[in-house]
């Protein structure tokens, strides 16, 4: 983070220009890859620079990480940088998982950090495909109002994570009430009643 955008890193920008150029001279594809590590601020600026730099060249980042101090859990802080970035115009998202610089990832940190990216991915898109990709959402938004909870667990990203959650206080798809978070207080609970009580305080006064 601290050596951000430091002359040694735009000059490697600028190198990888030189030789991607040289590279197509000879009919060779060339990906450019960017920096790993970025503070927040400076995620969209990045991207904006190399594709002016680039031009139609595939660009890719690593999130990029948004602060150096979230070992074991650098999925959540690259996901944050990869969100920008995507909705910015990098052409690919290349993953993290928690076990990034600490150790070789096993399976459910590889599955991790494909999740966190698919989530970072679908904020993105929401950005640049808002139309399409916001259908998802909607129908997500849907299924809770009418707490739907089958079409709901279908719905996410990670159903099977979803529906370990939702199952260990003794719910279940089929149950069409509230979850334990809100209970009696669900908003899709109270605002049907309230709008039937002012109806029939209408009609009272009618």
């Amino acid at each position: 983070i601290l050596d951000s955008h430091d002359e040694l890193q735009v000059q490697e920008m600028i190198n990888m220009v030189s030789l991607t150029k040289r590279a197509h001279e000879k009919d060779v594809q060339v990906m450019i890859e960017g920096p790993g590590h970025v503070p927040l601020n400076e995620v969209a600026a990045n991207v904006r620079l190399a594709k002016s730099l680039i031009g139609d060249v595939p660009y890719y980042v690593l999130g990029p990480l948004v602060t150096d101090v979230a070992s074991g859990h650098d999925h959540i802080a690259s996901a944050i940088g990869a969100a920008v970035s995507a909705s910015e115009g990098v052409d690919l998202l290349c993953y993290l998982t928690p076990s990034e610089h600490l150790a070789l990832p096993n399976v459910d940190e590889v599955k991790a950090g494909l999740i966190a990216y698919r989530i970072a991915a679908h904020a993105a898109d929401l950005v640049k495909i808002r139309e399409k990709a916001i259908k998802w959402d909607i129908a997500m938004s849907e299924a809770r109002r009418t707490l739907d909870w089958e079409k709901q667990l279908a719905l996410s990203i990670d159903p099977e994570e979803a529906a370990k959650i939702h199952s260990r206080t003794g719910q279940h798809p089929g149950n069409n009430v509230p979850c334990t978070m809100c209970g009696g207080a669900c908003v899709y609970i109270m605002l049907p009643q309230q709008r039937k009580y002012e109806k029939e305080k209408l009609q009272q006064t009618e």
